[in-house]
């Protein structure tokens, strides 16, 4: 990312250039050179539910803090960071972004 607040014209274009499965969020999770990134969520087990809410920090923002997250679909999120959480535990999560990214280990 070369400068703050930079979203590629891809990314802003929901074109999605390099993507992954995010198996733990016991550490949180976040990419490398803090690129934004989307996510889809998808239960693992049937569920009634539409959304659920994850600790994130979106691009813009300087804290981790609870958003809401529709499953099925990428979402509009601009994230840099999903905080602890066990959402793995019952989800698979993949993450999505406009650019090469790979995550930070």
């Amino acid at each position: 990312m070369a400068k703050s607040g930079y979203i590629s014209e891809f990314m802003a274009g929901g074109r999605i250039l390099s993507h992954g499965k995010i198996t733990s969020l016991a550490n949180g999770f976040h990419l490398k050179n803090n690129v934004p990134f989307a996510i889809y969520v998808k239960p693992t087990n049937g569920t009634s539910d539409i959304d659920t809410v994850l600790p994130v920090q979106l691009s813009e923002e300087d804290a981790i803090t609870d958003a809401p997250v529709v499953f099925y679909e990428w979402s509009p999120l601009a994230i840099s960071m999903i905080g602890a959480s066990n959402a793995t535990d019952n989800n698979d999560i993949y993450w999505g972004a406009g650019e090469e990214a790979q995550p930070e280990l």
